[in-house]
Protein backbone atom coordinates (compact mmCIF):
# COMPACT_ATOMS: atom_id res chain seq x y z
CA UNK A 1 0.00 0.00 0.00
CA UNK A 2 0.83 3.58 -0.55
CA UNK A 3 0.38 6.83 1.31
CA UNK A 4 0.30 10.51 0.40
CA UNK A 5 -0.29 13.68 2.47
CA UNK A 6 -1.80 16.66 0.49
CA UNK A 7 -1.85 19.99 1.88
CA UNK A 8 -3.70 23.12 0.17
CA UNK A 9 -2.72 26.72 1.26
CA UNK A 10 -0.20 25.12 4.21
CA UNK A 11 2.54 28.02 5.04
CA UNK A 12 4.44 28.55 2.12
CA UNK A 13 2.58 25.76 -0.08
CA UNK A 14 -0.08 26.65 -2.18
CA UNK A 15 -0.81 22.70 -3.10
CA UNK A 16 1.48 19.39 -2.53
CA UNK A 17 0.54 15.58 -2.29
CA UNK A 18 3.57 13.52 -1.49
CA UNK A 19 4.10 9.99 -1.18
CA UNK A 20 5.02 9.40 2.66
CA UNK A 21 5.74 5.73 2.91
CA UNK A 22 8.19 5.20 0.36
CA UNK A 23 10.95 6.71 -0.83
CA UNK A 24 10.71 10.30 -1.24
CA UNK A 25 13.10 13.28 -2.49
CA UNK A 26 12.30 17.02 -2.04
CA UNK A 27 14.32 19.53 -4.32
CA UNK A 28 13.45 23.16 -4.47
CA UNK A 29 14.49 26.74 -3.71
CA UNK A 30 15.19 27.58 -0.12
CA UNK A 31 12.37 29.11 1.71
CA UNK A 32 9.75 27.60 -0.43
CA UNK A 33 8.34 24.76 2.22
CA UNK A 34 10.30 21.73 2.10
CA UNK A 35 10.92 21.89 5.80
CA UNK A 36 7.42 22.70 6.77
CA UNK A 37 6.05 20.09 4.44
CA UNK A 38 9.10 17.14 6.10
CA UNK A 39 7.74 18.37 9.78
CA UNK A 40 4.30 18.11 9.40
CA UNK A 41 4.58 14.43 7.81
CA UNK A 42 6.30 13.76 10.64
CA UNK A 43 4.47 15.00 13.17
CA UNK A 44 1.13 13.28 11.84
CA UNK A 45 3.17 9.88 11.95
CA UNK A 46 1.47 9.02 15.45
CA UNK A 47 -1.44 11.21 15.24
CA UNK A 48 -3.72 10.09 12.51
CA UNK A 49 -4.35 6.97 13.97
CA UNK A 50 -5.41 8.39 16.74
CA UNK A 51 -8.67 10.09 15.01
CA UNK A 52 -10.35 6.98 14.76
CA UNK A 53 -13.75 6.58 17.16
CA UNK A 54 -15.37 3.70 17.71
CA UNK A 55 -17.94 4.55 14.66
CA UNK A 56 -15.05 3.69 12.45
CA UNK A 57 -14.81 0.47 13.25
CA UNK A 58 -18.02 -0.48 11.30
CA UNK A 59 -16.62 0.67 8.27
CA UNK A 60 -14.18 -2.81 8.53
CA UNK A 61 -15.97 -4.68 10.20
CA UNK A 62 -16.31 -8.11 9.12
CA UNK A 63 -17.26 -10.39 11.85
CA UNK A 64 -18.69 -10.22 15.19
CA UNK A 65 -19.55 -12.70 18.19
CA UNK A 66 -19.57 -13.00 21.69
CA UNK A 67 -15.83 -11.50 22.82
CA UNK A 68 -14.65 -12.10 18.95
CA UNK A 69 -14.37 -9.63 16.48
CA UNK A 70 -12.47 -9.74 12.96
CA UNK A 71 -12.12 -6.71 11.11
CA UNK A 72 -10.65 -6.33 7.18
CA UNK A 73 -9.47 -3.34 5.26
CA UNK A 74 -9.14 -4.28 1.42
CA UNK A 75 -9.67 -2.55 -1.91
CA UNK A 76 -13.52 -2.24 -1.15
CA UNK A 77 -13.87 -0.44 1.86
CA UNK A 78 -10.36 1.48 1.74
CA UNK A 79 -11.78 4.77 0.14
CA UNK A 80 -14.52 4.46 2.81
CA UNK A 81 -11.89 4.05 5.51
CA UNK A 82 -9.87 6.91 4.27
CA UNK A 83 -13.00 9.57 3.80
CA UNK A 84 -13.67 8.66 7.40
CA UNK A 85 -10.25 9.96 8.71
CA UNK A 86 -10.00 12.90 6.15
CA UNK A 87 -13.60 14.49 7.73
CA UNK A 88 -11.52 14.33 10.97
CA UNK A 89 -8.39 15.69 9.14
CA UNK A 90 -10.51 18.52 7.82
CA UNK A 91 -12.10 18.93 11.53
CA UNK A 92 -8.63 19.00 13.68
CA UNK A 93 -6.33 20.35 11.01
CA UNK A 94 -5.67 24.10 12.70
CA UNK A 95 -5.50 22.09 16.30
CA UNK A 96 -3.17 18.86 14.72
CA UNK A 97 -0.62 21.82 13.05
CA UNK A 98 -0.70 23.98 16.54
CA UNK A 99 0.29 21.06 18.25
CA UNK A 100 3.35 20.23 15.61
CA UNK A 101 4.72 23.65 15.27
CA UNK A 102 3.58 25.08 18.60
CA UNK A 103 1.77 27.95 17.36
CA UNK A 104 -0.90 29.11 14.19
CA UNK A 105 0.17 28.10 10.38
CA UNK A 106 -2.60 28.85 7.97
CA UNK A 107 -3.69 25.49 6.54
CA UNK A 108 -6.72 25.31 4.04
CA UNK A 109 -6.54 21.68 3.63
CA UNK A 110 -4.90 18.65 4.94
CA UNK A 111 -5.71 14.93 3.50
CA UNK A 112 -4.39 11.71 3.19
CA UNK A 113 -4.56 9.44 0.34
CA UNK A 114 -4.56 5.34 -0.19
CA UNK A 115 -3.56 3.20 -3.03
CA UNK A 116 -4.42 -0.70 -1.97
CA UNK A 117 -3.32 -3.60 -4.66
CA UNK A 118 -6.27 -5.55 -5.54
CA UNK A 119 -4.21 -8.86 -4.29
CA UNK A 120 -2.88 -7.65 -0.44
CA UNK A 121 -6.00 -6.85 2.46
CA UNK A 122 -5.16 -6.65 5.88
CA UNK A 123 -6.78 -8.80 8.46
CA UNK A 124 -7.03 -7.68 12.36
CA UNK A 125 -8.79 -10.27 15.08
CA UNK A 126 -9.33 -9.43 18.45
CA UNK A 127 -10.37 -11.57 20.73
CA UNK A 128 -9.68 -13.40 23.96
CA UNK A 129 -9.46 -16.81 25.48
CA UNK A 130 -12.76 -17.60 26.16
CA UNK A 131 -13.66 -16.43 22.80
CA UNK A 132 -11.99 -20.15 21.84
CA UNK A 133 -14.88 -22.36 23.39
CA UNK A 134 -16.90 -20.88 20.36
CA UNK A 135 -16.26 -23.51 17.98
CA UNK A 136 -17.07 -20.66 14.60
CA UNK A 137 -14.78 -18.70 16.00
CA UNK A 138 -11.82 -21.27 15.95
CA UNK A 139 -12.34 -22.01 12.41
CA UNK A 140 -12.05 -18.10 11.37
CA UNK A 141 -8.64 -17.88 13.24
CA UNK A 142 -5.48 -18.94 11.81
CA UNK A 143 -4.35 -21.91 12.68
CA UNK A 144 -0.64 -20.38 13.26
CA UNK A 145 -2.27 -18.01 16.27
CA UNK A 146 -4.09 -20.75 18.40
CA UNK A 147 -0.17 -22.03 18.99
CA UNK A 148 0.74 -18.94 20.18
CA UNK A 149 2.61 -19.03 23.58
CA UNK A 150 0.21 -15.97 24.75
CA UNK A 151 -2.48 -18.43 25.10
CA UNK A 152 -0.85 -20.21 27.89
CA UNK A 153 0.26 -17.63 29.96
CA UNK A 154 -3.65 -16.46 30.86
CA UNK A 155 -4.61 -16.22 34.60
CA UNK A 156 -8.01 -15.13 34.15
CA UNK A 157 -10.25 -13.43 31.35
CA UNK A 158 -9.61 -10.20 31.78
CA UNK A 159 -6.86 -9.55 29.02
CA UNK A 160 -7.50 -8.93 25.08
CA UNK A 161 -5.20 -9.75 22.00
CA UNK A 162 -5.40 -8.00 19.02
CA UNK A 163 -3.78 -9.53 15.67
CA UNK A 164 -2.91 -8.26 12.03
CA UNK A 165 -1.98 -9.69 9.37
CA UNK A 166 -1.43 -8.74 5.74
CA UNK A 167 -3.25 -11.26 3.27
CA UNK A 168 -1.61 -11.32 -0.17
CA UNK A 169 -2.07 -13.05 -3.17
CA UNK A 170 -2.26 -17.02 -3.54
CA UNK A 171 1.63 -16.86 -5.28
CA UNK A 172 2.58 -15.27 -2.21
CA UNK A 173 3.19 -15.66 1.82
CA UNK A 174 1.03 -13.91 4.22
CA UNK A 175 2.79 -11.88 6.56
CA UNK A 176 1.76 -11.87 10.21
CA UNK A 177 2.47 -8.26 11.03
CA UNK A 178 1.99 -7.23 14.55
CA UNK A 179 0.53 -8.31 17.81
CA UNK A 180 -0.74 -6.48 21.22
CA UNK A 181 -1.85 -7.84 24.42
CA UNK A 182 -3.37 -5.68 26.68
CA UNK A 183 -5.87 -5.86 30.59
CA UNK A 184 -9.40 -4.65 30.13
CA UNK A 185 -8.19 -2.81 27.06
CA UNK A 186 -11.26 -1.70 25.44
CA UNK A 187 -11.59 -3.11 21.95
CA UNK A 188 -11.12 0.99 19.86
CA UNK A 189 -7.37 1.19 21.50
CA UNK A 190 -6.50 -2.19 20.48
CA UNK A 191 -8.72 -1.69 16.86
CA UNK A 192 -5.95 1.57 16.53
CA UNK A 193 -2.72 0.05 17.69
CA UNK A 194 -3.10 -2.64 15.13
CA UNK A 195 -3.91 -0.28 11.91
CA UNK A 196 -0.98 2.00 13.65
CA UNK A 197 0.92 -0.44 11.74
CA UNK A 198 -0.73 0.25 8.74
CA UNK A 199 -0.97 4.10 8.45
CA UNK A 200 2.35 5.17 10.23
CA UNK A 201 5.76 4.64 10.92
CA UNK A 202 7.84 4.88 13.89
CA UNK A 203 9.91 7.39 12.51
CA UNK A 204 12.23 10.50 12.77
CA UNK A 205 12.75 13.70 11.76
CA UNK A 206 16.59 14.62 11.15
CA UNK A 207 16.92 18.51 10.93
CA UNK A 208 19.00 20.46 8.65
CA UNK A 209 22.06 22.00 10.29
CA UNK A 210 23.15 18.97 13.00
CA UNK A 211 26.22 20.03 13.84
CA UNK A 212 24.90 22.59 15.76
CA UNK A 213 22.24 20.30 17.28
CA UNK A 214 24.81 18.18 17.93
CA UNK A 215 26.90 20.17 19.86
CA UNK A 216 24.58 21.99 22.06
CA UNK A 217 21.41 19.73 22.72
CA UNK A 218 22.44 19.35 26.41
CA UNK A 219 22.53 23.03 26.87
CA UNK A 220 19.56 22.99 24.98
CA UNK A 221 17.63 20.32 28.27
CA UNK A 222 19.84 21.84 31.40
CA UNK A 223 18.66 25.66 30.22
CA UNK A 224 14.72 24.91 28.74
CA UNK A 225 13.93 22.23 31.21
CA UNK A 226 11.05 23.99 33.27
CA UNK A 227 9.80 25.07 29.84
CA UNK A 228 9.55 22.05 27.82
CA UNK A 229 7.28 20.64 31.21
CA UNK A 230 4.81 23.34 31.72
CA UNK A 231 2.92 23.06 28.86
CA UNK A 232 -0.63 21.12 28.16
CA UNK A 233 -3.27 21.09 25.90
CA UNK A 234 -6.33 20.93 26.65
CA UNK A 235 -9.56 20.21 24.48
CA UNK A 236 -7.16 21.93 22.26
CA UNK A 237 -6.18 24.77 23.47
CA UNK A 238 -2.60 26.03 24.73
CA UNK A 239 -2.60 25.81 28.39
CA UNK A 240 0.33 28.25 30.14
CA UNK A 241 2.46 31.27 29.37
CA UNK A 242 4.93 28.69 28.07
CA UNK A 243 5.61 26.91 25.56
CA UNK A 244 5.35 22.65 25.05
CA UNK A 245 8.91 22.02 23.46
CA UNK A 246 11.02 25.03 24.94
CA UNK A 247 10.23 26.96 21.73
CA UNK A 248 10.62 24.38 19.23
CA UNK A 249 8.54 22.07 16.75
CA UNK A 250 7.49 19.15 18.15
CA UNK A 251 10.15 17.01 15.38
CA UNK A 252 13.19 18.79 16.09
CA UNK A 253 12.71 18.30 19.97
CA UNK A 254 11.82 14.98 19.20
CA UNK A 255 15.53 14.91 17.21
CA UNK A 256 16.80 16.92 20.16
CA UNK A 257 15.52 14.33 22.70
CA UNK A 258 16.62 10.75 21.00
CA UNK A 259 20.30 12.47 21.03
CA UNK A 260 19.69 12.55 24.45
CA UNK A 261 18.39 9.46 25.69
CA UNK A 262 20.50 7.73 22.81
CA UNK A 263 21.44 3.93 24.07
CA UNK A 264 23.09 1.57 21.76
CA UNK A 265 21.80 -1.85 20.88
CA UNK A 266 23.77 -4.72 19.68
CA UNK A 267 20.72 -6.41 18.02
CA UNK A 268 19.86 -3.50 15.53
CA UNK A 269 23.84 -2.82 14.92
CA UNK A 270 23.69 -6.48 14.27
CA UNK A 271 21.05 -6.22 11.75
CA UNK A 272 22.61 -3.17 9.95
CA UNK A 273 25.79 -4.58 10.32
CA UNK A 274 26.56 -4.34 6.33
CA UNK A 275 24.85 -1.05 5.90
CA UNK A 276 26.61 0.31 8.72
CA UNK A 277 30.03 -1.01 7.54
CA UNK A 278 29.56 0.96 4.26
CA UNK A 279 28.98 3.99 6.22
CA UNK A 280 31.95 3.43 7.91
CA UNK A 281 34.07 2.48 5.61
CA UNK A 282 32.59 4.79 2.24
CA UNK A 283 31.77 7.77 4.33
CA UNK A 284 33.05 8.98 7.55
CA UNK A 285 35.77 6.56 7.35
CA UNK A 286 35.49 5.91 11.08
CA UNK A 287 33.48 4.96 13.96
CA UNK A 288 30.78 6.95 16.29
CA UNK A 289 31.46 6.10 20.36
CA UNK A 290 29.17 6.87 22.86
CA UNK A 291 31.08 6.58 26.67
CA UNK A 292 29.70 6.16 29.96
CA UNK A 293 28.43 9.47 30.36
CA UNK A 294 26.72 9.82 27.15
CA UNK A 295 29.24 11.75 25.38
CA UNK A 296 29.58 11.06 21.45
CA UNK A 297 33.13 10.65 20.08
CA UNK A 298 34.38 9.82 16.83
CA UNK A 299 37.17 7.93 16.05
CA UNK A 300 38.96 7.80 12.63
CA UNK A 301 39.92 4.29 11.02
CA UNK A 302 43.77 5.77 10.32
CA UNK A 303 44.76 6.69 13.65
CA UNK A 304 42.47 5.37 16.32
CA UNK A 305 42.19 8.50 17.68
CA UNK A 306 39.11 9.22 19.70
CA UNK A 307 38.49 12.95 19.68
CA UNK A 308 35.25 14.38 21.18
CA UNK A 309 32.13 15.68 18.46
CA UNK A 310 33.13 19.42 18.93
CA UNK A 311 36.37 18.57 17.84
CA UNK A 312 35.17 16.11 15.23
CA UNK A 313 34.38 17.98 11.54
CA UNK A 314 31.43 19.46 10.47
CA UNK A 315 30.88 16.92 8.21
CA UNK A 316 31.18 14.15 10.95
CA UNK A 317 28.72 15.91 13.14
CA UNK A 318 25.83 16.21 10.35
CA UNK A 319 25.83 12.48 9.23
CA UNK A 320 26.36 11.31 12.92
CA UNK A 321 22.74 11.17 13.82
CA UNK A 322 22.35 8.28 10.81
CA UNK A 323 24.92 6.14 12.05
CA UNK A 324 23.23 6.43 15.63
CA UNK A 325 19.34 5.67 14.39
CA UNK A 326 20.50 2.52 13.02
CA UNK A 327 22.24 1.55 16.38
CA UNK A 328 19.72 2.66 18.88
CA UNK A 329 17.77 0.92 21.13
CA UNK A 330 14.31 2.81 19.23
CA UNK A 331 13.69 1.35 15.88
CA UNK A 332 13.11 3.74 13.32
CA UNK A 333 10.88 2.43 9.95
CA UNK A 334 11.02 6.02 8.77
CA UNK A 335 13.82 8.88 8.51
CA UNK A 336 13.30 12.21 7.36
CA UNK A 337 16.24 13.99 6.81
CA UNK A 338 16.59 17.66 6.14
CA UNK A 339 19.39 18.49 3.30
CA UNK A 340 20.81 15.12 3.50
CA UNK A 341 23.99 16.26 1.57
CA UNK A 342 24.94 18.93 3.96
CA UNK A 343 28.60 19.61 4.71
CA UNK A 344 29.45 16.39 2.38
CA UNK A 345 32.63 16.80 -0.25
CA UNK A 346 30.69 15.97 -4.13
CA UNK A 347 32.73 12.67 -3.57
CA UNK A 348 31.46 11.83 -0.45
CA UNK A 349 27.44 12.61 -1.89
CA UNK A 350 27.92 10.01 -4.28
CA UNK A 351 28.61 7.39 -1.57
CA UNK A 352 25.71 8.93 0.00
CA UNK A 353 23.40 7.94 -2.76
CA UNK A 354 24.71 4.68 -2.99
CA UNK A 355 24.24 4.42 0.91
CA UNK A 356 20.55 5.65 1.24
CA UNK A 357 19.64 3.00 -1.05
CA UNK A 358 21.06 0.39 0.86
CA UNK A 359 19.25 1.55 3.30
CA UNK A 360 15.53 1.81 1.75
CA UNK A 361 16.72 -1.81 0.57
CA UNK A 362 16.19 -3.13 4.05
CA UNK A 363 12.69 -1.75 4.54
CA UNK A 364 13.72 1.86 6.25
CA UNK A 365 11.09 4.37 4.19
CA UNK A 366 12.82 7.64 3.57
CA UNK A 367 12.16 11.17 2.99
CA UNK A 368 15.00 13.43 1.89
CA UNK A 369 15.72 16.91 1.03
CA UNK A 370 18.43 18.39 -1.08
CA UNK A 371 20.00 21.40 -2.75
CA UNK A 372 23.21 19.54 -4.45
CA UNK A 373 22.73 18.66 -8.35
CA UNK A 374 25.32 15.82 -7.32
CA UNK A 375 23.40 14.09 -4.79
CA UNK A 376 20.44 13.78 -7.22
CA UNK A 377 22.26 13.14 -10.41
CA UNK A 378 23.79 10.11 -8.33
CA UNK A 379 20.51 8.81 -7.56
CA UNK A 380 19.18 9.54 -11.19
CA UNK A 381 22.26 7.26 -12.20
CA UNK A 382 21.31 4.66 -9.83
CA UNK A 383 17.51 4.96 -10.93
CA UNK A 384 18.21 4.67 -14.99
CA UNK A 385 20.65 2.02 -13.78
CA UNK A 386 18.08 -0.39 -11.67
CA UNK A 387 15.63 0.22 -14.68
CA UNK A 388 18.42 -1.23 -16.89
CA UNK A 389 19.17 -3.93 -15.29
CA UNK A 390 15.54 -4.97 -14.21
CA UNK A 391 14.79 -4.65 -18.30
CA UNK A 392 17.79 -7.21 -18.86
CA UNK A 393 17.52 -9.43 -16.51
CA UNK A 394 21.39 -8.84 -15.90
CA UNK A 395 23.37 -8.02 -12.88
CA UNK A 396 26.77 -8.21 -14.14
CA UNK A 397 26.04 -4.64 -15.94
CA UNK A 398 27.03 -2.96 -12.19
CA UNK A 399 30.67 -4.64 -13.03
CA UNK A 400 31.30 -1.99 -15.16
CA UNK A 401 30.23 0.84 -12.67
CA UNK A 402 31.99 -0.84 -10.05
CA UNK A 403 29.02 -1.13 -7.79
CA UNK A 404 26.81 -4.33 -5.88
CA UNK A 405 23.17 -4.87 -6.55
CA UNK A 406 22.61 -3.63 -2.74
CA UNK A 407 23.12 0.16 -4.29
CA UNK A 408 20.37 -0.76 -6.76
CA UNK A 409 16.77 0.62 -5.91
CA UNK A 410 13.13 -0.40 -6.32
CA UNK A 411 11.97 2.07 -9.65
CA UNK A 412 8.37 2.27 -8.52
CA UNK A 413 9.24 3.27 -5.65
CA UNK A 414 11.09 5.79 -5.88
CA UNK A 415 9.06 9.24 -5.89
CA UNK A 416 10.29 12.74 -6.57
CA UNK A 417 8.94 16.19 -6.08
CA UNK A 418 10.08 19.69 -7.23
CA UNK A 419 9.33 22.89 -5.42
CA UNK A 420 8.44 25.49 -7.59
CA UNK A 421 7.83 28.79 -7.07
CA UNK A 422 4.30 30.91 -8.19
CA UNK A 423 3.67 34.56 -9.45
CA UNK A 424 2.10 35.04 -6.19
CA UNK A 425 5.13 34.26 -3.33
CA UNK A 426 3.81 30.64 -2.81
CA UNK A 427 5.35 27.50 -4.17
CA UNK A 428 3.47 24.61 -5.64
CA UNK A 429 4.57 21.03 -5.56
CA UNK A 430 5.02 18.80 -8.77
CA UNK A 431 6.07 15.02 -9.45
CA UNK A 432 9.06 14.89 -11.51
CA UNK A 433 7.64 11.90 -13.72
CA UNK A 434 10.97 9.64 -14.47
CA UNK A 435 11.71 8.06 -18.20
CA UNK A 436 13.18 4.84 -18.14
CA UNK A 437 16.33 6.01 -20.26
CA UNK A 438 16.88 8.92 -18.74
CA UNK A 439 15.35 9.52 -15.28
CA UNK A 440 14.57 12.66 -13.66
CA UNK A 441 14.60 16.32 -15.18
CA UNK A 442 15.31 19.30 -12.63
CA UNK A 443 14.22 22.24 -14.00
CA UNK A 444 15.68 23.96 -11.00
CA UNK A 445 19.57 22.49 -11.60
CA UNK A 446 19.72 22.78 -15.50
CA UNK A 447 18.92 26.12 -15.00
CA UNK A 448 21.53 26.85 -13.01
CA UNK A 449 23.91 25.08 -14.92
CA UNK A 450 22.52 26.91 -17.83
CA UNK A 451 23.77 29.88 -16.29
CA UNK A 452 27.08 29.15 -15.48
CA UNK A 453 27.47 27.77 -18.91
CA UNK A 454 26.17 30.89 -20.80
CA UNK A 455 28.13 33.17 -18.23
CA UNK A 456 31.84 31.72 -19.12
CA UNK A 457 30.80 31.92 -22.82
CA UNK A 458 30.69 35.22 -22.13
CA UNK A 459 33.89 35.30 -20.37
CA UNK A 460 35.61 33.55 -23.30
CA UNK A 461 33.81 36.24 -25.33
CA UNK A 462 35.40 39.04 -22.93
CA UNK A 463 39.01 37.82 -22.91
CA UNK A 464 38.88 37.59 -27.23
CA UNK A 465 38.19 41.04 -27.17
CA UNK A 466 41.27 41.85 -25.53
Amino acid sequence: MHLWIGVENFAKIESAKICIDSYTLFVGPNNSGKTFLMQLVQGLSNKIVNLLEEDSMDILLEEKVEKYSRYHLNVNNIADFVGYINNKLHLKKEQLVKEIFGKEISIDKLYLEAELEDSVSYHIDITDKKSLENEEVKKSINPDLLSLSIWETDVDDRWRIGILWEEKAADRENEFMSLRVSISELEIFLFRRMLRKVFEEDSLYLPASRTGLMLLYRDFFANRADDTISFQIEDGELIGNKERYGGLTQPMYEFLRFLQTYTEDEDNRNFYNNELAFFENKIIEGHIHINNQGNFSYCAKDDNQIVPMHLASAMINEVAPLELTLTSEMYYGQLIIDEVEASLHPQKQLELARFLNRLNNTGVKLILSTHSDTFVSKLNNLYVLSELVKEKNNGQILEHFQLEKEDLIQPENLFVYEFVFQANGKSTVKEIIPDAKSGFQFALFAKSAMNLYEEAVKLGEVQSDD
